[in-house]
């Protein structure tokens, strides 16, 4: 029963098109592990460490939008997905678990490896359930249609965690043992040994559902995009290229000045005559008051970086402020928002775009985009005369990376600097096939990143670079493991500033005699032997001239590499003071 049961859950998910496994060795859950191994559809890695696990898993589900499935045996080994978890179910990643548990009369005994697992996650999953011990008083159809029911949560927009806590009984048996299909699988059964001609069925599929609004709430919102007055696009966090394909005709159809996130997957584009790449630098500078004039913001898309806009429209709010998003959250930190829609974002852009006229580039909008291509050039001017800085690391490697690849950024200072200098693809280069950027902004921890990335990176089925700090690295050292495995090469550029840099801007640094102890956090450490032991391709470039040379020569070899960047934190400081006066004096004022 036991082999019956696992093969029935690893055979249905498969049937529901989730066929990629990350599995954590262990006992208890050997019906589920010995079928993954043997099921000829079941793509699979193992992983040691269950935290890595999870968030390879979470990485792989951000790059497809389809739920990776976690197996894991009893006791604290899915304590470990935890962190993962509130990250896929704030950000509406869709991921399975399936732990194995004790049964029934195992449980709070005293029992070795065994803790309460029921309900491990509390609120944070979609839906959680208790499958019982396999038995032949239990019809196997309650196993297929819980696996139907749990697909269609994890998956069905706004997507999220599903948690089947699964119980079995010694013994597990033999891999080699027959499965004796029970006759009352009817129609499952059948597609099964249909003879191959079409793919084998789930047992209940759940028909796929569309979120969005009335053609009236349609109608309201083309009204206020056509009333007078300057209106601004904002795009925040997109989950796929069809999302960003839809947002890319409406901005062409508006032309209005757009402020794309990095997370966008717009923002290193150079081939939007709109788009305003350096919006957040833009607020420093004389332009500041001509923005003023906008009346109107449509935000699509959620999770923007930039901490300098959201004070900048708290400070002067628009007349109207729309959201667009696939979820019913309010995501509205700032308390601003006058419009709220949920709705599939690639139907509602479509559907804009067909109501809405062409409008032309305003000589506003050109202007606003003259001051911000004044800034790049005043930027890279700047970095050229600096040694290498965490700001000429994001402008270099977004600059230089394939546009076939992903890149994957890390939270604290990585994503905010790839947010305000980037710079996007090399002049001349094809961007028919948008870059895909992920970063884990839900919850914006620092765990987890080169595990993510190596999800990522399978995911997408390309090459990955992943930009991350060195308190974020140490935090997931056994992740190293996984670059050494992953199918697709992942190029780890490390920032080694020596502690928390991120820090060094807050006002808590000027207490000197507790900062670097307690926020500082100063760790001596470089990662060349960690490198060595897992047998990666090591650089330590010096300069922004060997940061290329390695870095092409990296992308060049198709292997999982470490780029360690050493920096100074004190430095760090003073590189971005020194920008924001710069940009803070540069006259780009608008008339």
């Amino acid at each position: 029963m036991n082999r019956l049961w696992g093969y029935l859950i690893i055979e249905e998910l498969v049937r529901n098109g989730i066929d990629y496994f990350v599995i954590s060795p262990g006992s208890r859950s050997t019906p589920l592990t010995a079928t993954v191994a043997q099921h000829p559809q079941a793509q699979k890695i193992v992983c040691l460490d269950e935290r890595a696990a999870a968030f390879h898993a979470l990485g792989y589900a951000r790059a497809t939008g389809n739920p990776a499935v976690l197996i894991c045996t009893s006791g604290s080994a899915a304590a470990n997905y935890l962190p993962a978890v509130i990250e896929a179910a704030i950000d509406h990643i869709p991921l399975i678990i399936l732990s194995a548990d004790r049964p029934p009369e195992l449980r709070q005994t005293g029992a070795n490896q065994t803790i309460d697992q029921v309900n491990l996650y509390g609120s944070y999953p979609k839906w959680q359930f208790d499958l019982p011990c396999p038995t032949w008083e239990i019809d196997a159809n309650l196993v297929l249609t819980t696996i139907d029911l749990a697909v269609s949560k994890s998956r069905q927009a706004p997507g999220g965690v599903v948690h089947l806590n699964c119980m079995f009984r010694e013994p597990f048996g033999s891999t080699n043992a027959p499965v004796d299909m029970p006759s009352r699988l009817g129609r499952w059964n059948d597609s099964r040994f249909s003879g191959g001609e079409a793919p084998p069925t789930p047992y209940t599929r759940y028909a796929s559902k569309l979120t969005v609004p009335t053609p009236d709430e349609i109608n309201s919102l083309v009204e206020i995009i056509q009333s007078n007055g300057k209106g601004m696009l904002v795009v925040g966090q997109l989950k796929s290229t069809t999302e960003i394909e839809a947002v890319i005709e409406l901005a062409a159809r508006l032309n209005w000045a757009v402020f794309a996130d990095i997370q966008s997957g717009l923002r290193l584009r150079q081939d939007l005559p709109n788009l305003i790449h350096y919006f957040d630098l833009l607020l420093l500078t004389d332009i500041s008051v001509e923005l003023k004039q906008i009346n109107k913001i449509v935000q699509i898309g959620t999770r923007i970086v930039s901490s300098r806009w959201l004070k900048w429209i708290d400070k002067y709010p628009p007349q109207n402020y729309i959201v667009i998003l696939n979820d019913g959250e309010r995501h509205d930190p700032n308390h601003l928002v006058s419009l709220r829609i949920e709705s599939d974002i690639a139907y509602i852009c479509q559907q804009l775009s067909a109501q809405l006229p062409q409008l032309l580039v305003s000589t506003w909008v050109q202007k606003i985009r003259s001051a911000s291509d004044r800034i790049s050039v005043t930027a890279a001017k700047f970095l050229k005369t600096t040694k290498l800085t965490e700001p000429l690391i994001a402008r270099t490697i977004s600059e230089l990376i394939p546009h076939q690849h992903g890149l994957w950024v890390s939270n604290s200072m990585p994503i905010r600097d790839l947010d305000m200098y980037g710079i996007g693809a090399i002049e001349g280069e094809s961007q028919t096939s948008p870059l895909r950027i992920g970063a884990n902004r839900g919850t914006s921890g620092i765990e987890g990143a080169i595990a993510a990335a190596t999800g990522f990176a399978v995911g997408l089925q390309a090459p990955v670079t992943a930009i991350v700090g060195d308190l974020s690295s140490l935090h997931d050292l056994n992740s190293f493991a996984l670059l050494q495995r992953n199918v697709q090469p992942v190029i780890v550029v490390i920032i080694n500033n020596d502690g928390g840099g991120i820090f060094s801007f807050l006002p808590i640094a000027k207490s000197t005699e507790i900062f670097d102890t307690y926020f500082g956090t100063p760790h001596g450490v470089n990662f060349s032997h960690a490198a060595a032991m897992f047998e990666l391709d090591y650089y330590h470039p010096q300069t922004a001239d060997e940061l290329i040379r390695d870095y092409t020569k990296a992308l060049v070899n198709r292997r999982s590499a470490i780029i360690e960047v050493t920096i100074d934190r004190a430095e760090n400081l003073q590189i971005h003071q020194a920008l924001d006066r710069l940009f803070s004096n540069t006259d780009n004022h608008v008339s």
